[in-house]
């Protein structure tokens, strides 16, 4: 049994009035594990919020880790301390590289995109997502069961992704036969928001940033005040976008 968690960076809207020139990109992330080393990194994540902050009932977002001052959750207002801060970086890096985990990544440069395709263009989420599907399933054996949790964005987007799964899996979804789904017992995806006692929508979020931060060719930030590439690099990862973007 194989578990893939999905979560993005950016927003999908190609308007070319509304993209935002700092962060140009939509880059959509799955992690891969497998059953018995998910729950042991669902322990490990819990444990990692209690020593920090003294509750492990907070959720790991990037948006609220790099703008303090905006964090709706209290507890995250103690990373503006320097110090904090790296002791917190160093103990996820850490907790990253003791467990085992695959990465797939499909990154669009949105500007690019609009341009390339100015009429009825593919939806970058669901393209994206295709991506991942494909090397989600070549993961898995045969007969292997997997199971897909993606996060929940609102009413409106969930419907329309679930809507685009029914309609393009009568024939394929990108490499991805019903046939092979049916082999996995994959139905559909299953749309969840993110929760404090488990982890793979929250490392789906940290790493994504991450990458998209590295993608838009941003400066590394001194150690321990982000997640260290190296400890991504380690990991199983695989890595697609439109236009190509290199490996690593």
């Amino acid at each position: 049994m194989k578990y893939l968690f999905v979560d993005e960076s950016g927003d999908h809207n190609l308007n070319s009035d509304k993209i935002d020139p700092t962060f140009p990109l939509f880059v959509l992330t799955g992690i891969v594990f497998e059953k018995e080393e998910y729950k042991k990194t669902c322990k490990a994540l819990i444990k990692f919020k209690k020593n920090l902050f003294n509750t492990e009932k907070i959720v790991l977002h990037s948006l609220e880790l790099t703008r303090t001052n905006k964090a709706k959750q209290k507890e995250f207002k103690d990373l503006a301390n320097p110090s904090f801060r790296k002791k917190f970086y160093l103990a996820l890096n850490k907790l990253l590289e003791n467990h085992k985990f695959s990465i797939i990544t499909f990154v669009i440069n949105k500007p690019w995109f609009a341009k390339t395709f100015p009429v009825a263009p593919p939806d970058p989420y669901f393209l994206s997502f295709s991506y991942i599907l494909g090397i989600f399933e070549e993961k898995l054996s045969k007969k292997e069961y997997g199971e897909i949790y993606v996060e929940q964005r609102n009413k409106i987007l969930d419907k329309q992704f679930l809507l685009a799964w029914e309609s393009a899996r009568t024939t394929r979804i990108g490499l991805v036969s019903d046939e092979k789904l049916k082999n996995h017992h994959i139905l559909k995806p299953n749309i969840m928001k993110k929760s404090w006692d488990q982890a793979g929508l929250e490392i789906a979020d940290l790493i994504s940033y991450r990458l998209s931060r590295h993608f838009m060719k941003k400066k590394e930030k001194p150690i321990g005040n982000e997640i260290d590439l190296k400890v991504i690099n380690k990991s199983d990862i695989m890595i697609g976008g439109l236009p190509d973007v290199s490996a690593k």
